[in-house]
């Protein structure tokens, strides 16, 4: 039986490496499109909402992870070296979100590098608060000039070691404004690809971008009836930057002070974080769905605080578009912050 395993254990390894290396080869070309629908392939539930926004029916889209998912933490499936060698383009947030192993597969399973499109470069993305993000919202993104917005790759972004963050927070979907940057890109690039569309992509790039425009002032009014006072709060893990930037509200501290949902804490690290609540009086803590953290039961004991489960930041859940998601969010950020008595 042992033997049985690993014979089979050996025959699935081989294949993933014989798709592999018939698509990564830039030599061997990609396949033409000759007016087929192109083969579009999304890393998340999230990045693949926006292309198909974008894409519409022109665009065969495959989506490698399924929905509720912990983008964080997905490993990736023998098949998904075959679909990825099939697509004609692959979207992925990048910004050292996906898994490094899922990065992996998709430079050396990819028909080409160029196919290879990175949604959070476009963005104008924020740095992480441990790494000093403020305000840098939409309306000062030109200070991320070209020279100084292409030092990160040669800092460490571009790795995917491990888990562990880069610079700049891919999260940037809790910001509209910065969602209409990656329409706008996803558009530019399918009309690169499939130029025999291209204006039923910038049509459709259009209407999705007034529709993103439009979600910014409807999020604003909910943080709005927030108490001013009351706009702190503290979370599992870093997720909500670009919330806090665009919308006024302040991120204090965060259990885990990483990208990587699986990071483990020190005690001065948790007593840190407990000081927060106590010298800011926060009167609840948000856990995040995917990211769930064993010492927010010990906080919760230690301060009193009110423990909110219930919010989502890295996925969609089966059939949600991204404005539920953002509203979802937004709605139960505003129900528990606005009553903390």
């Amino acid at each position: 039986m042992k033997e049985k395993r690993l014979f089979k254990f050996g025959i699935l390894a081989l294949s993933i490496v014989l798709i592999a290396c018939s698509g990564g080869s830039a030599e061997a070309g990609c396949p033409e499109i000759d007016g087929r629908e192109i083969n579009v392939v999304a890393t998340t539930p999230m990045i693949g909402e926006f292309v198909s926004q974008v894409g519409g029916d022109n665009i065969n889209l495959t989506v490698l992870m399924p929905a509720e998912a912990d983008p964080h933490t997905y490993d990736p499936a023998p098949q998904d070296a075959g679909t990825i060698a099939d697509a004609d383009l692959v979207f992925y947030t990048g910004l050292k979100y996906e898994p490094a192993a899922l990065i992996k597969l998709l430079e050396n399973s990819a028909c080409s590098a160029e196919v290879l499109a990175e949604v959070g470069e476009s963005v104008f993305p924020i740095e992480f608060k441990e790494g000093g993000h403020d305000d840098h919202d939409e309306e000062g993104h030109d200070d991320h000039d070209e020279e100084g917005h292409d030092d990160h790759d040669e800092e460490g972004h571009d790795d995917h070691a491990g888990h562990d963050h880069g610079v700049y927070d891919p999260h940037f979907w809790f910001d509209p404004n910065r969602v209409a940057y990656a329409a706008e890109y996803i558009e530019s690039k399918l009309v690169e690809f499939d130029p025999s569309n291209a204006s039923e992509y910038e049509a459709a790039g259009k209407a999705y971008v007034t529709e993103l425009k439009g979600l910014v002032g409807q999020v604003s009014e909910l943080i709005s009836t927030i108490p001013s006072q009351n706009r702190k709060l503290i979370t599992t893990h870093e997720s909500l930057g670009y919330l806090e930037a665009k919308f006024g509200l302040e991120v204090l501290s965060t259990i885990i002070p990483s990208l990587d949902s699986a990071n483990e804490i020190s005690p001065s690290q948790l007593v840190g974080v407990i000081d927060v609540i106590e010298d800011n009086n926060v009167k609840v803590i948000f856990i995040e769905t995917e990211a769930p953290s064993v010492y927010a039961e010990t906080i919760v004991a230690e301060t009193g605080i009110k423990a909110v489960e219930g919010l989502w930041v890295e996925t969609l859940k089966e059939g949600q578009s991204y404005s539920e998601f953002l509203f979802d969010a937004v709605e139960l950020i505003v129900e528990n912050l606005s009553n903390t008595d």
